[in-house]
């Protein structure tokens, strides 16, 4: 019975070590809004609860207004709204490798220092990579940004090659242009390395899914939203290019051009009931009263 019991417990310490050391290479949630959802196959967006094990490789997207930290071991990362972002992780134990494609929003991160570099956050505009410290990643539509708090960073720009150290205290920007550092204490040297292409799109170039990666579609809608009401706009000015100097005398009354260079006299017809007083110089005069079909218009939807 004693030899039973120690094969038992000399089973139990081979085990658990075991079981302890595969929770420390996975990220949990250690803190999860309702908003925050993840995906596996870009397709089906789950909801990330607290206490739960993000899969690797997973993307994760946190909403307009979804927070959440993740922690493994020693280390964390802590998503803001409006994040998309994915963790790729390499090896294990102490060979392990991890990388953060970083699409659009904002994450700030808590690394494990060790003697070589084996964290690296890819963005559309730039590469960190880092041995161990806390820094701060920004990414919009069409820039990058790091803020360095602790350690240190090397921060390179894809498309001008640039590329710089920064120290607690230093941070960096880079977007079409280029790369501008600045610090507390000074601005860290800029060297040069030979340019790249970056690995993640920015925001609007592509979309991840068709729900989830909401944050990916919002440039993209709010340009197709800005491009309709233009149209609408364009369609309620009429066809005419002259000087409107008359007034719609529709059922209601709602368009008027009078006293002002309208863009909506000359074809007899006024779409909308916008007010047309913007200036525009035509080729002729609408003189007299333009009967419109105020009542039977469809713009106002």
């Amino acid at each position: 019975m004693r030899r039973i019991a120690a094969i038992f417990f000399s089973l139990v310490l081979i085990i658990v070590p075991g079981a302890a050391s595969a929770a420390a290479e996975e990220w949990l949630a250690a803190k999860a809004t309702a908003q925050v959802r993840y995906t596996v196959d870009k397709k089906t967006w789950l909801p990330l609860r607290n206490g739960m094990t993000v899969p690797n490789q997973a993307w994760i997207s946190t909403g307009p207004r979804g927070r959440l930290q993740l922690v493994r071991g020693k280390e964390s990362i802590s998503f803001q709204p409006n994040t998309l972002a994915a963790i790729f992780t390499r090896g294990g134990d102490r060979n392990r490798k991890t990388e953060v494609v970083q699409q659009v929003g904002e994450i700030s991160l808590e690394i494990e220092k060790r003697d070589q570099p084996h964290t690296t956050v890819q963005t559309p505009f730039l590469a960190a990579v880092v041995k161990g410290t806390r820094f701060t990643v920004e990414v919009s539509k069409t820039e990058a940004s790091v803020g360095v708090d602790r350690g240190v960073v090397q921060v390179t720009s894809f498309r001008s090659g640039e590329r710089s150290d920064l120290t607690a205290g230093q941070g960096a920007r880079v977007d079409q242009s280029g790369m501008t550092v600045a610090g507390l204490s000074g601005s860290p040297e800029i060297t040069r390395v030979a340019p790249s292409t970056a690995p993640v799109p920015a925001v609007g170039a592509t979309t991840t899914s068709d729900d989830g990666a909401a944050a990916t579609n919002t440039g993209a809608s709010s340009q197709n939203t800005n491009k309709a009401s233009d149209s609408r706009d364009r369609s309620s000015d009429g066809n005419g290019n002259g000087n409107g100097r008359g007034r719609d005398s529709g059922d209601d009354g709602d368009s008027d051009s009078s006293g002002g260079n309208g863009n909506a006299g000359g074809n007899g017809k006024s779409e909308g009931k916008d007010k047309n007083k913007g200036g525009g110089n035509g080729k002729g005069q609408a003189k007299g009263h333009d009967k419109g079909d105020d009542d039977e218009d469809d713009s106002d939807d």
